[in-house]
């Protein structure tokens, strides 16, 4: 009999030990801690969006970002700032760094945040030819109707511009063009985005930035180029081709040698500093 009730109570003692939960504070009862054997480590808060609260220090890792611009810190009382490299050099930002500008990522499923690293400090700059625009802040577009798609882009303006064909609008920093159905030939492209229903896409968004990009314009013969605001114009050079006018009401009209006119009746041809010859148009 005494044996049958040891034995019950060393039952119970296993029952109570398995159902007990032990946890442990790895601040004060770990040391050398080495989890690159674990299956898998998690070390940040993850979601679709920033979160609304944060304290200087935490961390939160963005799931539907672009990569590169994925990793965001809390530096001031609930306020993030996407984290990025600096280049080593000291003087330059390293290619993670050039990524992070104009960066796109939904904060919310209604709002749009794009370029939230520009700064003072670190101004995000777009390239026109030989005109260059920087901004210092970033912009936001809400969404409140629609399904389809939002192209977002440098105009060559150099606005930071939403189009779309959708009900949304700047909240600051941007400029909201609707009828906008593919990126402007004369345009940056930055991202697009996908709506349904009046809501952001979690993973709608497509990078369409270059790091590195150029297209160069080369006048052949009978062109010549000139670079005004950011613009390549090509003319033609008069030196070469002639140029077509208005008809000259008298022979001294003003010209210059080399263009030429025509109506039903004559040909006309500037053969010198406002002196204009003329041919009669017949049938044969």
């Amino acid at each position: 009999m005494f044996r049958f009730h040891r034995i019950l109570l060393l039952a119970a003692a296993a029952s109570a030990l398995h159902g007990q939960i032990t946890q442990l504070d790895l601040h004060f009862q770990s040391r050398d801690v080495d989890f690159s054997n674990a299956n898998s480590t998690a070390p940040f808060k993850s979601g679709a969006s920033l979160p609304s609260v944060c304290s200087v220090g935490q961390m939160f890792f963005v799931l539907n970002a672009p990569a590169g611009a994925n990793l965001y810190g809390c530096t001031s009382l609930n306020g993030w700032t996407l984290e990025s490299t600096s280049g080593s050099g000291g003087s330059g930002a390293s290619m993670a760094s050039q990524l992070g500008d104009f960066a796109v990522v939904s904060s919310s499923g209604t709002v749009l945040s794009i370029g939230a690293n520009c700064s003072l400090a670190t101004p995000c700059n777009v390239r026109f030819g030989a005109l260059v625009y920087s901004f210092t802040g970033g912009g936001s577009v809400s969404i409140s109707g629609g399904t389809g798609l939002a192209y977002i882009y440098m105009s060559s303006a150099g606005a930071l511009t939403v189009g779309h064909n959708l009900t949304a609008n700047c909240t600051a920093g941007c400029v909201a063009q609707s009828g906008i159905t593919s990126f402007p030939v004369d345009a940056i492209p930055l991202f697009t985005w996908s709506a349904t229903n009046g809501t952001w896409n979690v993973s709608g968004g497509v990078d369409q930035r270059a790091l590195l990009s150029s297209k160069s314009i080369v006048a052949s013969t009978g062109l010549t180029s000139v670079e005004s605001s950011g613009k390549t114009i090509l003319t033609a050079d008069s030196t070469i081709v002639s140029l077509r006018t208005s008809v000259p009401i008298t022979s001294s009209a003003a010209c210059t040698a080399g263009t030429w006119a025509l109506d039903t009746s004559f040909y006309y041809v500037c053969v010198s500093l406002n002196s204009w010859r003329r041919a009669a148009l017949s049938t044969w």
